[in-house]
């Protein structure tokens, strides 16, 4: 079997190559002392439901693009085991999230058991590639594998593999004015090279390479009056305090932030299979305030609540497809190579202060290895300098669960563990 690359997956390796690998973060933590073989044959049968898992690139030319996934009969298990008394957490995540995952070589994802790497039991890693499927994809992927690890079937997925790669010319407006209107609101973004977002103020040592991780999880309270709000969405509010977090930040460090700007994946799925259909149909949306706009929590809520529902309703972020596909076919493939290029120098002003992804209530079943829930759950988002922070948030259940992504070189650990407080305290204030 194998498909062409959308031109969106073709986009994002080519950025990824480029700058830093887009690997998709997430653990579980399970009272099960995890069996390997036991897992191997799991990951076998997420293979079967969802063949994009064990996928591998390779040299196309149809379609519009210049790669291929091309599905194989057999695909190795990568499974590590380590024990947690034995090594460094923080440098081991390091590694192995952060290590580039190489996509000519079947499967675009790892995963990595930690002994008593928990509370009460085994840890699990996963690890994905960010250019085969979108957080919700990895989502689905690692739920079919803890499935199948309980003993039970999982659920097929929404498309065929084939099918799976034409699924965003669906959400492509028919009626060329249409397309021109979204083409000329995303060229909008251009206006960031004049009027840049601020940067966060941190140690900022460039010799510190790499990226570490938090994990939090918010009071019940706090979550229950999140679910219960009525002047805006629990990702409103989520985007509220990563501002105000953002905004404090930087004033206590002696630089006051003028423009702040968040970007949040925005899902592509229709309400009808939201949690539904393992491959990439993200696009993105950015989120903006100025200083005037932080002055008090319902200044920024009004703020932001604004700029969400016209999102909603106007859905500008379609025009990024609309610029991909105005990429001729001709193009040679060194030159789409170069492209991403534009963002260094002055293009960095493009990118935004930081990064909230809230994949929101996950969809039973829950990722569990045994029993009905795992004992934690969180994730976090790729992003690369000089945005140096990202925030992935999952509820589980009642429980809301926090994962930080943040580059060394711009926060040592004890800012890192402050600024993921901070954050949490806002998130509190602002409800």
């Amino acid at each position: 079997m194998k498909r062409a690359f959308t031109r969106l997956e073709e986009a994002v390796y080519h950025v990824e190559r480029m700058y830093t690998p887009w690997n998709i973060q997430v653990e579980i933590e399970t009272r099960e002392r995890i069996d390997r073989d036991r897992l191997r044959a799991a990951v076998r049968e997420a293979y079967d439901v969802h063949p994009i898992a064990k996928a591998h690139k390779r040299r196309g030319g149809k379609g519009g693009t210049d790669y291929d996934w091309e599905v194989p009969d057999e695909a190795p298990v990568p499974i590590e085991v380590v024990e947690a008394s034995d090594v460094d957490l923080d440098a081991l995540r390091q590694r192995f999230y952060g290590d580039g995952i190489d996509l000519s070589t079947a499967p675009p994802l790892r995963l990595l058991v930690v002994r008593n790497g928990g509370e009460s039991g085994d840890l699990l890693w996963f690890c994905s590639s960010h250019v085969p499927v979108d957080g919700m994809g990895a989502y689905r992927i690692l739920q079919a594998i803890c499935t199948a690890y309980r003993g039970e079937d999982p659920a097929t997925g929404r498309f065929g593999f084939e099918e799976s790669g034409e699924v965003l010319d669906g959400f492509r407006p028919d009626s060329r004015r249409r397309r021109a209107r979204l083409l000329g609101k995303t060229a909008g973004r251009l206006g960031y090279l004049f009027d840049p977002p601020s940067r966060l103020t941190g140690a900022e040592d460039p010799a510190v390479v790499g990226w570490r991780y938090r994990h939090r999880r918010l009071d019940e309270r706090v979550v229950d009056a999140l679910l219960d709000g009525d002047d805006a969405s629990v990702n409103d509010y989520l985007l509220v305090a990563m501002h105000l977090t953002l905004d404090r930040w930087n004033r206590e460090a002696g630089t006051a932030a003028e423009k702040l700007s968040v970007m949040m994946p925005v899902n592509l799925r229709p309400r009808e299979w939201f949690y539904e259909g393992v491959g990439l149909y993200t696009l993105f949306e950015s989120v903006t305030t100025e200083a005037a706009d932080r002055r008090s929590a319902a200044q920024a809520v009004a703020r932001v609540t604004d700029q969400t529902q016209r999102i909603k309703s106007e859905r500008p972020y379609l025009g990024y497809l609309e610029w991909l596909n105005l990429v001729p076919e001709a193009v040679p493939l060194s030159v789409k190579k170069r492209l991403p290029k534009l963002l260094d120098g002055p293009g960095e002003r493009l990118l935004d202060t930081a990064v909230l992804s809230n994949l929101g209530r996950l969809p039973e079943p829950l990722p569990a290895l045994s029993g009905e829930r795992p004992e934690s759950l969180w994730c976090t988002p790729p992003c690369w300098l000089p945005t140096p922070v990202s925030i992935g948030v999952v509820t589980v259940g009642g429980e809301m669960q926090l994962g930080f992504r943040y580059a060394q070189s711009a926060f040592d650990g004890q800012e890192a563990d402050t600024f993921a407080d901070r954050y949490c305290e806002r998130v509190a204030d602002v409800v």
